[in-house]
């Protein structure tokens, strides 16, 4: 069941006197609203065949994403705020998209890579970052996987696309309820240090816009870069 989060009482006269930092009062409310608002929105959404809306549409010709019902569900769409395609960007809006699950369902790599990062972090939980060399611009291209309850991979091993890199969970205080938020990041060409979040729905085998299961039956190239689902579908053989 989602529960909210409770604070002492705040007045606009306790923040006239200075008694509360205006900017912390306003990162503290919008960590609480975070994690109220996650902690309850996958209890209104079907398991299998249901896509969030992304801020703005990624097909070309204007249609919703392509689904199945059997693909586990997306609760959360891409969102990531104003600055969306340009460098900096800002930390705000939701840079992924997340996908409902139960607590120890498989997470799989969307492709081959080397694991750059798998750790524990305090509002992500324990994550894995996945570095899957160029894209066909030439710039570096990684993937994350946050809120896993556990991982089966260590930074440096190698992955093949649809291998098993940990279970989905809901660790983190950002969690809220079982599910896996997914990001694919690309490089800024300007700067080596910063990678702009991209929606995941743009690098799909089958076509932007179109959700691919894996599927250990069918051949796979790994160039260019292109993504499969991270959560096995319903009755895809993926092992």
């Amino acid at each position: 069941m989602c529960s909210l989060l409770r604070v002492g009482p705040m007045t606009l006269s306790d923040i006239q006197t200075g008694k509360i930092n205006v900017l912390g009062a306003r990162i503290v409310l919008s960590v609480i609203w975070m994690i109220a608002f996650s902690g309850c929105v996958g209890l209104f959404v079907k398991d299998y065949g249901v896509v969030a809306r992304d801020s703005k549409k990624v097909r070309e010709d204007g249609e919703p994403v392509v689904s199945s019902e059997n693909i586990p569900s997306i609760s959360q769409g891409f969102n990531p705020g104003p600055s969306e395609g340009k460098f900096p960007k800002t930390t705000s809006g939701h840079h992924g998209i997340d996908i409902l699950g139960k607590k120890g369902t498989p997470v799989i790599s969307c492709a081959a890579g080397i694991v750059i990062d798998a750790f524990f972090d305090i509002f992500y939980g324990h994550r894995v970052v996945i570095e899957h060399g160029q894209d066909e611009n030439g710039l570096p291209v990684r993937s994350k996987y946050f809120h896993l309850q556990r991982r089966s991979v260590k930074k440096g091993d190698n992955v093949n696309r649809g291998q098993q890199i940990g279970t989905l969970g809901r660790t983190g205080l950002l969690a809220g309820f079982p599910h896996l938020h997914f990001e694919i990041r690309v490089g800024d060409p300007l700067d080596p240090l910063v990678f702009e979040s991209i929606n995941p729905h743009r690098f799909w085998v089958d076509g932007i816009g179109v959700i691919t299961c894996y599927d250990s039956s069918r051949q796979w190239l790994n160039t260019p870069f292109r993504t499969t689902y991270p959560v096995p579908c319903l009755g895809v053989d993926w092992q």
